[in-house]
């Protein structure tokens, strides 16, 4: 049936170019990328299971005019089971035995050293230093701005009485999961304030599953590796968090192995505190609440995530100023690389920023429930792959107030495609 019958798994697609589609496996287990024309996406997107070879030759005559030979869709059949693209024998031989070593493995190794950041412990050290360099400089010339402009300077016109900024001790963090060479001013911003403002030892990070998971939320009790040394989980932490539930959070665990949300904010910790070796971490990743905002169902209605959050806030409060929760997210995705037929134009950044900035109000008022029905309203039309996490980080934490540390957008013109994201503070 798998032969005559070809069934895709859950892949990702992102067109790189009008003509080329390209193909990933969001879950890690194979690093394989492939590159299709839009005639052989329309017969990959056939591979349902349901389809019979057959079936797709005929849906291919259908729409193209054009016979379509067994022998090219097998050809093509065989190309996705050898990438570990299908439902197969093989992908579940792969699979088992990925599982098999993750799980006796007490570490999880970096699996994006490399790719998005330097590989090497001295490079990756003089990558992040110029980072938060690059980044204290452009604070103290806004600073001067700043001074100038009260003194009386043109540069901004009249002075103006600034409202004094929220502050206090930090018990949560926002930082972005986009890839640290575009995202670097942001992860600065965020990091240095953590720094500045910040008595905790635990930090539970809040990622996000880019891969489809079971759960609402994935647990891993593995510490993390970085190129600058190991960062220990909080196994205490963990083993309450886990007592607390009768969901087994733990079930999705593999999708941590290749997960980037949390392994950036890891490499930042790491990089901060060198020499502190009772900092920590608790690894949580936040699937999807598709279903819930889609379809406008209140989220208290959902078990797991009510679960989950009780029993997390409970720690959280109970460990005090030991522990500071860290939500790495990005904000809205737009364009031809999610799906949306769009041309990014200054117009076009404009308006996302100005609903970013919007939604943004939800999250800086500490309003939860506000932010919540801003997506639900907008039915996640701009793709804000954030919430999740979010949602979570203002569900567990009683802070005080918040401000917004820096906001950004990515732009590839390639792709004709942009990536926003944010960086901010909750006190307490």
């Amino acid at each position: 049936m798998e032969d005559e019958y070809p069934k895709l798994r859950t892949i990702e697609a992102i067109a790189v170019q009008e003509d080329k589609i390209c193909l990933r496996d969001p879950m890690g287990i194979s690093d394989k990328l492939v590159y299709l024309s839009p005639d052989i996406f329309y017969i990959v997107s056939l591979f349902d299971g349901k389809h019979s070879i057959l079936d797709i030759q005929t849906a291919y005559t259908r729409r193209f005019g054009n016979l379509l030979f067994s022998d090219r869709v097998r050809q093509i059949i065989e190309q996705l089971d050898s990438c570990l693209f299908l439902e197969s024998v093989r992908f579940r031989e792969a699979r088992d035995r990925i599982i098999g070593e993750y799980r006796e493995s007490p570490l999880r190794p970096a699996s994006h050293s490399g790719i998005s950041y330097e590989k090497e412990a001295e490079a990756l050290t003089a990558q992040l230093r110029e980072i938060f360099n690059a980044f204290e400089s452009a604070t103290d010339r806004m600073s001067a701005d700043r001074g100038s402009a009260q003194n009386g300077s043109a540069l901004s016109g009249p002075a103006q009485n600034r409202e004094e900024e929220p502050s206090g001790l930090l018990t949560g963090l926002i930082a972005p999961h986009i890839d640290i060479k575009r995202g670097g001013n942001c992860f600065a911003a965020s990091y240095t304030e953590l720094l500045n403002s910040c008595d905790a030892t635990t930090f539970v990070i809040l990622g996000i599953s880019h891969a489809p998971t079971e759960r609402r939320f994935v647990l891993t009790a593995k510490d993390f590796g970085t190129p600058l040394g190991t960062l220990p989980v909080d196994q205490e932490f963990i083993e309450d968090l886990t007592n607390r539930c009768t969901t087994d959070f733990f079930e999705d665990e593999l999708v941590h192995r290749s997960e980037h949300s949390v392994e950036f904010q890891a490499v930042f910790l790491r990089y901060l505190y060198p020499d502190k070796p009772d900092i920590k971490i608790v690894p949580i990743l936040c699937g999807s609440l598709d279903q819930i905002y889609t379809e406008g169902s209140p989220s208290r209605e959902d078990e797991e995530f009510q679960e989950f959050t009780a029993a997390l806030k409970e720690l959280v409060t109970q460990r005090g100023n030991h522990v500071c929760c860290i939500a790495g997210v990005d904000l809205s995705h737009l364009g031809r690389r999610f799906g949306q037929n769009l041309t990014i134009t200054q117009p076009l950044l404009e308006q996302a920023r100005e609903d970013d900035r919007r939604m943004m109000q939800r999250i800086l008022d500490l309003d939860g429930e506000g932010f919540f029905r801003f997506i639900q309203d907008e039915k996640d039309r701009r793709n804000v792959c954030g919430v999740p996490a979010i949602y979570t980080l203002l569900s567990v934490l009683d802070a005080r107030c918040a401000r917004l540390l820096s906001y950004d957008q990515a732009v590839d013109y390639d792709t004709q495609s942009v990536v926003t994201f944010m960086g901010a503070a909750l006190y307490k």
